[in-house]
Formats: C-alpha cells, sequence, structure tokens
C-alpha cells in the first residue's frame, strides 16, 4: 500500500498513465490482428515444395503473440512510471514468459517433426523409419519440456539441483510402486530397438489383430478391422509373437466345410472344379496356388477345404476378402444340392 501511495504522489500523471493504456491497447491490437494475420498470410504465400516449413512457422505463431502482448505490458508499466519493485517484478515475469512461450514453441514444433523430417528425407532419399519418430517426438517433447522449466526455476533463483536430488529420492520411492510403467517404457524400447513391424503395418498377437497406428512411452495404438481402438501396453506387445502380415508377399487363405455324409461323389467333385475355377477367376489370389478338396471324412461329414494365397498388397482387405469367398463357396454348394453337415451351423475359416 504504501508503494502506491508513494507512486500516486510523485510520479503519477494522467499523460502517462493515458500513454501506458494506449500501449495495451495497441499491444492487444497487434497481438489479435496483426501478428495473427502476418502469419497467416506468410502460410499462404510459401510455395508447395516449401510446405513441410508451414508446420515451424504455425508452432511460433501463438508464442510470438504472447511475447508481443507481454512486451507491449512491460512497456507500458515503464511509461506509467511505476515504482522500481515492481518493474524490477515484471522484468521477471517477462523472462519467464519469454522462456516459456520459446520452449512451448518448440514443443509444439517437435510435434511436427514427423512431417518436417519425411519432406527432409524424401529429398535426401533416405526413409525414415515411421515406429521411431512418434517415439522420438515424444522424447524430444519431455527434453524441451524439462529444459524450460528448469530454466525457469534457474532464473527465479530456485536451486535446481536441489530440486533434481529431492525428486530422485521421490522417484526411488515411486520407480517401486510403478513398475509397469517403466515395463511399458522398456517395452517401447524394445520395439523401436527390434522393429518388428512399422506404422500403418497389419500385425497379429496374441493379443490382438489389426493396423499398427502409433506407439507412446506406454502403449501401442493398434485398430482392428471392425474399426475398435485396441490400446496394447508395450509390456505385453513386446513380449508375445508378432507376425506381420505387411512384410509378407502372401497370407495363406483356409476355408473348412462339413458337407453331409450323404452327399454324393460326383457333386462334391462338381464343386470342387467350380470352386477352384472361382477363385482362379479372382485376381486377390496367386495364380496357380487355389485348391479345392476332400480332406477327410470324419462323424461330423466331409471335410471339404478350399485354400488360396492371399496377395498382401497395400489396401488389401482380409476380412472382407475371406467373408465374400466364404459366401461364394456357400452359394456354389447350394447350386449342387449340397447340404451341409447336420450340426454343424456355420463353416470355419483358419488363417
Amino acid at each position: 500500500m504504501k508503494l502506491f501511495e508513494h507512486w500516486l504522489h510523485y510520479s503519477f500523471d494522467w499523460k502517462s498513465l493515458g500513454l501506458a493504456l494506449l500501449i495495451v491497447v495497441i499491444s492487444i491490437v497487434l497481438v489479435n490482428g496483426i501478428v495473427r494475420g502476418v502469419f497467416h498470410q506468410i502460410e499462404k504465400r510459401i510455395p508447395d515444395r516449401f510446405a513441410g516449413w508451414t508446420d515451424v512457422l504455425m508452432a511460433f505463431e501463438n508464442p510470438a503473440r504472447v511475447i508481443v502482448l507481454f512486451t507491449g505490458l512491460l512497456i507500458a508499466l515503464h511509461t506509467a512510471h511505476a515504482p522500481h519493485l515492481v518493474t524490477h517484478f515484471a522484468h521477471a515475469i517477462y523472462r519467464s514468459v519469454l522462456m516459456f512461450s520459446i520452449g512451448y514453441g518448440l514443443y509444439k514444433l517437435m510435434g511436427s517433426l514427423t512431417v518436417l523430417l519425411g519432406h527432409l528425407g524424401s529429398r535426401i532419399n533416405f526413409e525414415l523409419d515411421s515406429i521411431v519418430m512418434p517415439f522420438l517426438t515424444r522424447s524430444l517433447q519431455f527434453v524441451v519440456m524439462a529444459l524450460t522449466v528448469t530454466m525457469i526455476l534457474s532464473d527465479w533463483g530456485i536451486n535446481v539441483n536441489g530440486v533434481f536430488a529431492g525428486l530422485g529420492l521421490a522417484g526411488l520411492a515411486i520407480s517401486m510402486a510403478a513398475q509397469d510403467p517403466i515395463k511399458n517404457l522398456l517395452g517401447g524400447i524394445i520395439i523401436i530397438t527390434e522393429k518388428p513391424f512399422q506404422i500403418g503395418d497389419w500385425i497379429k498377437s496374441p493379443s490382438v489383430e489389426g493396423i499398427a497406428e502409433d506407439i507412446t512411452f506406454r502403449s501401442t495404438l493398434v485398430r482392428t478391422f471392425d474399426g475398435a481402438l485396441v490400446i496394447v501396453p508395450n509390456a505385453t506387445l513386446s513380449n508375445e509373437p508378432i507376425t506381420n502380415w505387411s512384410r509378407m508377399d502372401t497370407r495363406k487363405l483356409t476355408l473348412t466345410f462339413y458337407l453331409d455324409i450323404a452327399t454324393k461323389t460326383k457333386d462334391m467333385m462338381a464343386a470342387m472344379t467350380d470352386v477352384e475355377a472361382m477363385l482362379a477367376e479372382d485376381d486377390r489370389f496367386e495364380t496357380g496356388s487355389q485348391k479345392a478338396y476332400i480332406n477327410q471324412v470324419t462323424t461330423r461329414g466331409h471335410e471339404f477345404m478350399a485354400t488360396a494365397q492371399f496377395k498382401m498388397v497395400d489396401g488389401a482387405d482380409w476380412a472382407g476378402t475371406r467373408a465374400d469367398i466364404n459366401m461364394k463357396i456357400i452359394r456354389i454348394l447350394a447350386e449342387h444340392d449340397i447340404q451341409l453337415s447336420a450340426g454343424v451351423d456355420t463353416p470355419t475359416a483358419k488363417a
């Protein structure tokens, strides 16, 4: 209160206050109008060949607006002849805001690192590992965040070494109770280094089957063929056998049907010929890999099997193809008046 009274008595004048308020208004106008407009105009004018650098520019739009606003506020305090203690404290806050804004911009930039390095890699004909990039991005974001917090604490005179020492003791206790997260982190590192799959690969494990979408410190995100997003802990996935169908040229499709025991041999022979012809005409399968045959005769009936090598090309729909071929074979069997064995409601399909 005495500080405020001293300012009113010795430093206050309406002209300085009015000018300070004008500076604040101009700062707000610059932030909401000019700075934003400049960034978006530059974004529109970036050539397509430099499109990858757009994310670099836009990562620093909000930090630039914050810096302009706080610069205006600091200038306004000096213009209004604010007390030295107030301006000194304002300078300290300004430095913290400056460091935080730059750190925030770098943090956002790390989020766009995958796209940026992808553009650079395409120019030098260097293929970047799609599974390493998300993990690397999050690691760099963590480093940027830690350095920013450290710099701000140091600027305020806080002993960072003491803080880290305390965190180390607390971390030891926490780590004893956080073994699962640590296992997941180590599991993620194993997946990154061994590279059993890439982002976008079709994988299968005892836990899940689908398209690998992302990997974090804790888990791997897999999109199943029915559209569900399954989050698998890295510790679980790294300890399981993983089949990467995307790294195979073909995948064997095997469909099994049990035909009624009274089915005539000539009807089965005719059905086998038609099934093989149908599979041979389907360009989703390798030429010459199609077979239809009676595998064995059991108490359930004649075990009728159809196999073909499915082409693992981009966009291949395994589940849809399997369902489609199932229905086509059922129609062929119906055309030959072949009944499925009683007690077997539906055919089974195996990969």
